[in-house]
């Protein structure tokens, strides 16, 4: 396997080294703990939990813990929180670095989903320069690990203010920001701006990191040359792609590197979740896997619709066999 981890730094967050440029970005229902260790092992620069709402760090639901924990190979870890209350912000970042002691905390301000931003969570906080700056500013002051944010360029095309936001979030002490070129109002559609990312790269001091549309290893090195930021969060291709962080493009990677990292990952989502869980958690995952190897739909859903996980494993390793073998196979339905 090609590496392009640097034999040094890349750049610091507040003191921590981070190395290389490459980072896979935080995505509620995947970057859970068994991806972020392949992704970490294939090169991602450092690692991002799954966004945890803050209600139910507060209010003590179990439930948010195990997307918290993290092996000592992810580190630098940060643990991405999200919130419309500065208060209740600070004190759920408390308790997590209390329990789970990881080397950062991110606040999530992008997130685009309507049950999170029009609550003023997420990219909802765009809207408040002034209240981001205060939450920045209430961490930073009880916690002694790096504050770092995730934004976007605004609400909408008439509200872009990530300049304003920038500036907000630089100047109450956080020690790196990533901007999503796009607006709240454009979700994933439409192009990013990377003059936008050049532009907040050029009036901070501290780290940039890039995001949007990366689906090519030329796309991420254009985004980097361009606007000159720090890294480069990826997110969706690394779904169907995580070799992206070695520096291959999907029809590049290694047949043997393909399979030994999928059978990889599969193990570690039984290990950690469990058998049942494991499985179908999995599922989102092996169906990106094999349809972008030719294995045709029909085959793809009898091995999805297996529920009991043995007979899952058993059928999922045969068609590992058959693509192993050279084999594709068309049955497009």
């Amino acid at each position: 396997m090609q590496s392009l981890t640097p034999s040094n730094p890349s750049f610091f967050i507040a003191g921590i080294p981070v190395y290389g440029n490459r980072i896979l970005a935080p995505m509620d229902g995947y970057s859970d703990q068994p991806f972020r260790s392949v992704v970490r092992k294939l090169g991602s620069a450092m690692i991002y939990t799954e966004f945890i709402n803050a209600l139910e760090i507060v209010w003590r639901n179990k439930k948010f813990a195990r997307r918290c924990l993290f092996s000592e190979t992810e580190r630098p870890v940060a643990i991405q929180i999200f919130d419309d209350n500065p208060i209740r912000l600070t004190a759920s970042a408390i308790s997590i670095v209390e329990q789970f002691s990881p080397d950062m905390i991110d606040i999530n301000m992008g997130c685009s989903v309507n049950h999170v931003a029009n609550r003023g969570a997420g990219a909802g906080l765009l809207q408040n320069p002034k209240k981001v700056g205060a939450i920045i500013a209430n961490l930073t002051h009880e916690l002694n690990i790096p504050i770092t944010a995730k934004i976007r360029l605004g609400w909408d095309q008439d509200s872009i203010n990530y300049l304003e936001v920038g500036k907000q979030i630089e100047g109450n002490g956080a020690s790196m920001i990533a901007l999503h070129a796009r607006t709240k109002a454009q979700m994933f559609k439409g192009s990013i701006d990377l003059d936008a990312i050049a532009n907040l790269k050029q009036t901070l001091t501290i780290p940039v990191l890039g995001n949007g549309d990366l689906t090519t290893n030329a796309e991420i090195e254009n985004m980097l040359s361009y606007t000159k930021c720090d890294a480069v969060l990826i997110g969706r291709i690394a779904i169907k792609n995580p070799w992206i962080f070695a520096g291959y493009d999907f029809e590049e990677v290694p047949l043997s590197l393909y399979l030994s990292t999928v059978r990889e990952h599969f193990s570690a989502m039984v290990d950690f979740f469990g058998p049942d869980r494991g499985c179908v958690g999995f599922r989102k995952f092996a169906k990106k896997y094999l349809t972008n190897k030719g294995i045709g739909k029909a085959k793809v859903r009898n091995l999805l619709t297996t529920a009991d996980p043995s007979l899952f494993a058993e059928k999922f390793e045969t068609l590992l066999q058959w693509i192993e073998a050279g084999n594709r196979d068309y049955d497009l339905e």
